[in-house]
């Protein structure tokens, strides 16, 4: 499980150099992305919840897009 977590991060880090990122979800897929897997979840006030692995999130938009984050302060686990 570990390695798959380790693994998610990994692709999110190279797919989003910058820390925030906007993609389709089948780059992810194609990548070797595991949606199954994450350390834990972030609800923000308006009701989106983002999957963490690590200190990289993710969030599923519509259009089977995703939006890929980094960490941030204010987010609290």
């Amino acid at each position: 499980m570990n390695n798959t977590l380790r693994r998610n991060r990994q692709i999110l880090e190279r797919l989003s150099p910058e820390g925030k990122t906007t993609l389709r979800r089948e780059v992810l897929l194609q990548a070797g992305f595991d949606f199954r897997y994450f350390t834990h979840l972030y609800r923000t006030q308006k009701g989106n919840t983002y999957h963490f692995c690590y200190d990289y999130g993710y969030l599923l938009l519509e259009e089977e897009k995703v939006l890929i984050v980094n960490w941030q302060q204010y987010m609290e686990r």
